[in-house]
């Protein structure tokens, strides 16, 4: 374990005899094998998005030109899959049903929502094919029957506990908007944002996820604009949070009313700095944010994570302001040696690359945030453990996927 503290915190450029790194634990793509042990094989290309089943199975969706690759976690072994019918570019966002089974949103217009089977078919769920579509090209109202309806761009998805499909519409006129729905026997609801269709700017712009809203709020009445990925995920008791232009996390409560969990406008306010992973950092209320992810357009990032675990604590990825760097505490170290150590190690540098940071933020249901982990791309949480995803390139120019854990301090 020497060996390796030695040299992650190296590539960091920090004296490895100073301040520890976060411990953490290799669990798939620090090897060379195609498939078996899965901290000894490799996970290569693009990565797209992660996710945890509510059994513990992990999935990694990976891309290389522009093929989807579906990697799998289960009882220490990885094996994977080709998704052919899936454009990898286009996939806003992974989630995982209560029965584990698989599904993806598309945000381009052509895909709706699929569900991935474990043999790599793709099954059309929800939303139209653009091409052989031939029913009324009119976004549907809340009431209208599901089945049929002219759904195109999906921003984001995501399963309940009760197998409940929640799901993040865009739409382009008058302005471009999104709505969060769901499907209620049979039939569309919306649980976020206000249908702008008909309405003037005036009316629209009253109230606005992005510009806030003062708590308890109807979430219906609550305009979101713009067209990034929105990112949705439930809690255990059935709030619904999303991220309409990832600088902002909105709660919806079972009885449909809406308040901002994290997303301060400009700077950070009155919020102390990440000094250790899972420090206090104080109300989230005060923190700015960036999920970190793509938008509308094929720029080759990762999808921006947000997930909430049992006890309902949120964790999301965000960007952290040019030339704010995390302490070293935020680096990874771990027992590892070989193969293992040597892309643990490669992973560190090439982050040296990049322009920004990235953050894992955890907010909790009292509203108090800390940081708890840094320098990773995804993130997925089971039981006690923080599942961390980090993509880069190793020395051999290949994109590659590295997936460690961290203990959970609650």
């Amino acid at each position: 374990m020497v060996a390796v503290v030695a040299l992650v915190l190296a590539a960091a450029g920090c004296d490895p005899g100073g301040s520890g790194a976060q411990d953490v634990e290799v669990v798939a793509g620090a090897g060379e094998a195609d498939g078996g042990p899965a901290a000894d094989a490799f996970i290569d290309g693009r990565l797209v998005d992660m996710v945890m089943d509510r059994a513990g199975t992990l999935r990694v969706l990976t891309e290389v030109d522009a093929v989807a690759t579906l990697w799998t976690v289960q009882g220490g072994q990885l094996t994977h899959v080709a998704v052919p019918e899936v454009k990898a570019d286009y996939v806003s966002q992974m989630t995982a049903g209560p029965d584990g089974a698989i599904y993806v949103a598309l945000w381009n217009g052509e895909g709706g929502v699929w569900q991935i089977k474990p043999d790599g078919r793709a099954v059309h769920t929800l939303g139209i094919d653009r091409d052989t579509y031939s029913g009324d090209r009119v976004p549907p109202a809340d009431g209208a029957p599901v089945k049929g309806a002219f759904l195109q761009y999906m921003h984001g998805v995501a399963v309940s506990a009760d197998n409940r499909m929640y799901f993040a519409e865009e739409r382009i006129r008058p302005t471009t908007f999104q709505l969060v729905r769901t499907v209620d026997a049979g039939k569309l609801k919306t649980v976020l944002g206000r249908d702008l269709t008909g309405l003037t700017e005036r009316q629209w712009r009253s109230s606005r996820a992005g510009k806030g809203f003062p708590d308890g709020s109807p979430a219906t009445q609550i305009a979101l604009e713009g067209g990034l990925d929105n990112p949705i995920a439930v809690a255990p008791d059935g709030t619904v949070y999303a991220a309409p232009g990832r600088r902002t996390v909105v709660a919806v409560k079972p009885d449909g009313s809406a308040r901002k969990v994290i997303g301060r406008e400009g700077l950070d306010g009155d919020i102390d700095d990440p000094s250790e992973p899972f420090e206090a950092r104080g109300s989230a209320s005060e923190a700015s944010v960036w999920l970190k992810g793509s938008g509308s357009v094929r720029q080759g990032t990762t999808n921006p994570s947000l997930v909430v675990d049992a006890n309902g604590d949120l964790y999301l990825t965000s960007s952290r302001s040019f030339g704010e760097d995390l302490p070293e505490s935020f680096d990874w170290t771990g027992d590892a040696t070989g193969r293992q150590e040597e892309l643990l190690v490669q992973s560190r540098d090439s982050l040296d690359g990049r322009t920004e940071e990235t953050e894992v933020l955890r907010v909790k249901p009292d509203g108090s945030l800390s940081t708890v982990a840094g320098h990773a791309d995804a993130v997925a949480v089971h039981d006690d453990w923080l599942y961390l995803a980090r993509s880069f390139t190793d020395d051999e120019g290949d994109n590659r996927v590295l997936v460690v854990k961290t203990a959970i301090a609650r």
